[in-house]
């Protein structure tokens, strides 16, 4: 499913959006399967680049939430250590992420902070991607 894993997100996403509660509650379902099916760096991926940047806060929170299943499935150290462009990328993210509108949303963006956190090198990364005044 990796191969289909960015469409696949980007139709659930989509549904997220809906107004009726069935099929939001259905594509979230659907989406912890499809995290915990695929490589978790490729639903990350995903993830972040159709869930994130919605302008609807209950797509922003379910993508906030399954991107923290996935980078607990990762790892802090793994995540970190991947190339400068992705990790800029990462903590960008994130930062974003816990300053949303949504509470729930600001909740999970945390919660990924604080598990970068554990990493020694965390600050020099903070300091790099994220903008001085969100800091």
């Amino acid at each position: 499913m990796d191969h289909e894993v960015d469409e696949v997100a980007r139709v659930l996403l989509h549904k997220m959006g809906d107004s009726n509660e069935f099929i939001q509650k259905t594509a979230d379902q659907s989406l912890g399967i499809m995290v915990a099916s695929v490589t978790p760096a490729r639903a990350m991926t995903a993830l972040m680049a159709t869930g994130v940047q919605h302008r609807n806060v209950l797509v922003r929170r379910c993508a906030a939430e399954h991107l923290l299943s996935a980078l607990k499935q990762i790892g802090a150290k793994k995540l970190l250590s991947a190339s400068p462009d992705s990790t800029d990328l990462l903590v960008r993210t994130l930062v974003k992420l816990a300053q949303d509108c949504h509470q729930d949303t600001r909740c999970y963006g945390r919660k990924m902070l604080a598990i970068l956190m554990s990493h020694r090198k965390f600050d020099r990364y903070l300091k790099q991607s994220g903008p001085s005044r969100d800091l």
